[in-house]
Order: structure tokens, then sequence, then C-alpha cells
């Protein structure tokens, strides 16, 4: 009986610890696709989208890269920028808001590339159904987003003397 339930523990134990190994592997594999892989997987997740729809987002994402990837590489030396006047506890205040300002301007043209993307797909891709399941799930995301704010923004913050 003992030889039994150590082989059965075994089993279960293999078993369990190959199921562990290929969820790892299978969620490394999901975070190393690329940023339009990720978006159009689960824009097909959520919407149901067809092979040539998928097509369609990929190439409106890829149209917007180029644009997207000197913003990003704007915003990086924006926040190095920062870094590096405000080091040891320095404060220069014209340096901050000209490099507060720089960065302002660089998430404006962010929010509208964005913006103009999820334009283009809702109006141009996605059938009048799946127009109303993205509404849905905008609109929950957005009744999420909110919700969050405001429990953040009613928890007490410690001052520290």
């Amino acid at each position: 009986m003992g030889k039994r339930l150590w082989v059965i523990a075994s089993l279960t134990a293999l078993l369990l610890a190959g199921s562990v190994f290929a969820l790892v592997k299978h969620e490394r594999t999901l975070h190393n696709r690329s940023f339009a892989d990720r978006i159009v997987a689960r824009l097909t997740n959520r919407l149901d989208l067809t092979e040539a729809q998928q097509a369609q987002v990929k190439e409106i994402l890829s149209a917007q890269q180029q644009s997207v990837s000197t913003l990003l590489a704007e915003a990086h030396k924006n926040r190095e920028q920062l870094r590096s006047v405000t080091a040891s506890g320095k404060f220069d205040e014209a340096q901050v808001r000209a490099i507060a300002s720089q960065q302002a301007q660089t998430m404006t043209d962010l929010i509208v590339v964005r913006e103009k993307v999820k334009a283009r797909i809702y109006n141009e891709v996605l059938t009048s159904e799946q127009r109303v399941k993205a509404d849905q799930l905008l609109q929950h995301l957005d009744e999420r987003f909110a919700r969050g704010f405001h429990e953040r923004a009613a928890a007490t913050i410690p001052v520290v003397p």
C-alpha cells in the first residue's frame, strides 16, 4: 500500500510540475510577442475578430509604429533629463518646468495617436455587433478606472515630518 501511495503522489507531483511549467512557458510566450501581436490577440479574444480583421488591425498598428516609437523615445529622454536635473536633491524650478512642459506635449501627442488608432479600428475594422461589444468594454474599463481613482483619492496619505 505504501508503494502505491508513493507512486500516486509522485505522478501527481510530476503532473503538477508539468502543468506549472507549461503555464509559465505559455505566459512567457505571450509576453515575448510584439506589442501589435498582443493588441491583436486581446482584441481577437474580446471581440472575436476574423483573420481578415486581425490583418487590418496589424496594418493600422504598423502604420503608426514609427511615430509611436519616436514619441516613446522622446518620453524616455525627458524622464532621463528630469532625473539628471534633480539628482542628489538638486532642484531648479525653471528646468523642471521646461522638461515637464516637453513631457506634457509628448504625452499629448501619444494620446492623439492612440485615439486615432482606436477610431480607425472602431470605424474601419469592427462590425456593428463588435462596436456594441467594444463600447461595453470601454465603459467597463472607464468605470473600473474611476472607481480605483476615487478609492486611491479617498485613502489617507501619511505625512512624514
